[in-house]
């Protein structure tokens, strides 16, 4: 009977210990990065070179020095959740716990990025929530990191986020940044593909209008006829909202005739605090 008893006790520690081992290991137990020693940023696919981490890494010393806001980057390949849009918030709030994110000053922000899931967000202490708010995030990454990271620059998508995101709080405390922003800048290779594609577009229709005689202004009477007769009232065709400057995106597009076109652009972001909160809609994505 002793040695039955024996038995059963040594298999139920074998299998506490492997249910440990598999809780750790399954996708649903989050494993956060561990802050470098001698970075602001944990790049885990290697998506920015050399040079791209030690611009990133004077650009936070500068911020650091003059202001106190701590700037870091959290680069991920997969947080391994099957529901990122829920999950993803915790992560990115856990991670910046373990990184003790503005421990110092109170002040701090995390660029946060999952290249697998497409998936964005940026945490701020809330020190920080009246300089960087909900519509400020989402108009800032639709500036730099959304364009960029469309042409798979990522280099230069986090590199101008966080130029914007450093000289917005230097700006707040009444500092000026020692750093040339050349660097940090877009190229023209990151221009979104449906901004040329529409400019195109109405430079085609142009031509027509130019070389076909009546037929080509028919066309853009057509199509633009309702904006210009209806320029001072609300019409539901013609033109449309245009490129609004709304944090949600480009604007109504150009109306019902061509459906809503170039909306729903993308927010970002979250809140730093006992409930993480989300900045933008779930189609956080690039």
């Amino acid at each position: 009977m002793f040695q039955r008893r024996k038995q059963f006790l040594l298999f139920f520690i074998f299998f506490c210990i492997a249910f440990s081992a598999w809780a750790e290991t399954s996708t649903d137990a989050p494993r956060y990065p561990q802050r470098p020693a001698s970075s602001n940023i944990y790049d885990d696919n290697h998506l920015l070179n050399a040079s791209e981490i030690r611009l990133f890494n004077n650009l936070a010393d500068e911020l650091y020095q003059k202001t106190g806001i701590e700037l870091t980057c959290v680069l991920l390949d997969n947080i391994g959740h099957a529901n990122q849009f829920e999950k993803g918030d915790s992560y990115a709030q856990n991670t910046a716990n373990k990184w003790l994110l503005g421990a110092q000053t109170e002040e701090g922000i995390m660029i946060f990025v999952v290249q697998k899931q497409r998936w964005k967000n940026i945490v701020v202490t809330p020190a920080l929530e009246k300089i960087y708010s909900e519509a400020t995030l989402a108009k800032i990454q639709q500036k730099t990191l959304i364009p960029a990271f469309r042409e798979n620059n990522y280099g230069e998508g986090v590199l101008s986020l966080s130029f914007a995101l450093a000289q917005r709080g230097a700006k707040a405390k009444g500092k000026k940044l020692d750093i040339d922003p050349a660097p940090y800048m877009l190229s023209e290779n990151s221009v979104p593909a449906l901004m040329i594609l529409f400019v195109l577009f109405v430079f085609f229709l142009l031509l027509m209008a130019k070389f076909s005689g009546g037929r080509g202004n028919g066309i853009l009477w057509f199509l633009f006829g309702g904006a210009i007769k209806n320029k001072n009232k609300d019409a539901e065709t013609g033109f449309g909202g245009g490129f609004g400057g709304t944090p949600n995106g480009f604007g109504g597009g150009f109306g019902n005739g061509l459906g809503r076109g170039f909306s729903n652009g993308i927010g970002g972001g979250t809140s730093f605090g006992s409930r993480p909160r989300r900045f933008g809609n779930k189609d956080d994505l690039w």
